[in-house]
């Protein structure tokens, strides 16, 4: 945990310096102003909204409408805690001290999640792909904390069922009113939910004499905790968009809020080839601006995401590793891509891959592979060479997430 704290304190500084030398350039009097902050991001709408409320102007309906944002389209919990913190003498950057609180937390959450007590592992997460977004004030740390919670309680139907459920309801309300990226989460715990009730219908002894429904429904099924997650997830966004339907014209649209521009037709694979095929030829010719850049990352993370949900995945190298990647990580994981073709968005999808907690773990587990034993590092070794690979994509890919945080080194 100390050592996410100075991972912290290092790639703030990082990103203050370069927002430092972004704004003197405009005017010196910009650098007061904390990059991780104010610039970053959404930080500076996380912090309006902690020290003033909720604004409830209402903006027009007009094509803009889509990008000036009204200020709920902010979800309110991680506002609302900032609040408290400036109330107990935080300061302008309470936003940053709770996801500080929230970045050193991930240690223990991650340590019960994957039963590793080693501390290079853990510290890992500090480099996590396109983890650059966890180092600014907002709310990605602290949902990638709460979704973490929520797996683990999920996990504790195994033991508890009972507790367990109303536990991962609770959390998911939770988890539903940090961040819409949220719902991203449903169906996998939806996949996981029928995994559990299908393996308690097929292994159920021959004699069992109680009937198919009542082996599915009854309440010390497992499968209650996931579900019972999604139900909280449901819950708690639900619960925002209602409360937010008097203030925001037209509130459906607020599901915008998430998205972005159309960077191409959705269901189209030819307008999505076409968007990607013209910032590959900027780069090629050395014609990068930002909004280019901003294409070639979402296409890294692209590849990033379809190389980690099919990964592991039947026919195996001869005498290679046995690390399982559990079907419902892999659903998590592409529902982000899905979704992402499905609505014709793609602005942001690095950013929703470094706090999606199926993303983070199902890659912490092909680095490391499973708890208690030794993972093959060998350079003269297939796996050793590709787990290498998969270990220096965090680095590499946080450095890419740190070009898009603003500062706009290509403008």
């Amino acid at each position: 945990m100390a050592g996410m704290m100075l991972a912290l304190l290092s790639g703030g500084a990082a990103i203050n310096a370069a927002f430092d030398w972004r704004m003197s350039q405009i005017d010196p009097r910009y650098t007061a102003l904390s990059g991780t902050c104010y610039y970053a991001g959404d930080a500076r709408n996380y912090m309006r909204i902690a020290l003033n409320g909720y604004s409830d102007y209402d903006p027009a309906l007009l094509p803009p409408h889509y990008t000036q944002l009204n200020d709920r389209s902010w979800w309110p919990l991680f506002p609302a805690l900032a609040s408290g913190v400036i109330a107990l003498g935080g300061g302008p950057c309470s936003g940053q001290i709770v996801n500080a609180i929230a970045f050193v937390l991930l240690v223990p959450v991650f340590q019960a999640l994957t039963g590793e007590r080693r501390a290079l592992p853990l510290l890992a997460l500090a480099a996590l792909p396109f983890g650059a977004w966890l180092y600014v004030g907002g709310a990605d740390s602290l949902f990638l904390l709460a979704s973490g919670a929520l797996v683990l309680a999920a996990r504790a139907g195994a033991r508890r069922p009972r507790a367990a459920a109303v536990l991962a309801l609770v959390l998911g309300v939770v988890v539903g009113l940090l961040k819409p990226n949220g719902l991203a989460l449903i169906p996998a715990l939806g996949v996981w939910s029928l995994g559990l009730t299908a393996a308690r219908v097929w292994l159920r002894p021959a004699d069992d004499p109680r009937p198919l429904y009542r082996i599915v429904l009854e309440d010390s099924s497992p499968a209650w905790a996931p579900l019972m997650a999604a139900l909280g997830i449901v819950l708690g966004t639900a619960a925002w968009l209602y409360q937010t339907s008097g203030h925001y014209p037209l509130w459906p649209l607020m599901i915008q809020r998430t998205l972005w521009w159309d960077e191409f037709l959705a269901w189209s694979p030819a307008s999505f080839a076409y968007t990607f095929r013209t910032a590959l030829v900027f780069a090629w010719r050395d014609l990068l601006n930002m909004n280019e850049l901003q294409r070639m990352v979402e296409l890294a993370a692209m590849v990033f995401l379809l190389a980690l949900g099919f990964s592991r995945l039947l026919p195996h190298w001869p005498g290679g590793e046995r690390i399982p990647v559990p079907f419902h990580w892999r659903v998590g994981i592409l529902t982000l891509l899905v979704a992402m073709f499905a609505t014709g968005q793609s602005h942001a999808l690095e950013r929703y891959a470094a706090s999606n907690i199926f993303v983070v773990l199902a890659w912490h587990r092909l680095v490391f592979g499973l708890p208690g034993r030794s993972p093959d590092w060998r350079l003269v070794s297939f796996a050793g060479v590709v787990r290498w690979v998969w270990l220096l994509a965090g680095p590499v890919l946080w450095a890419l997430a740190f070009l898009l945080l603003g500062w706009e080194p290509l403008a």
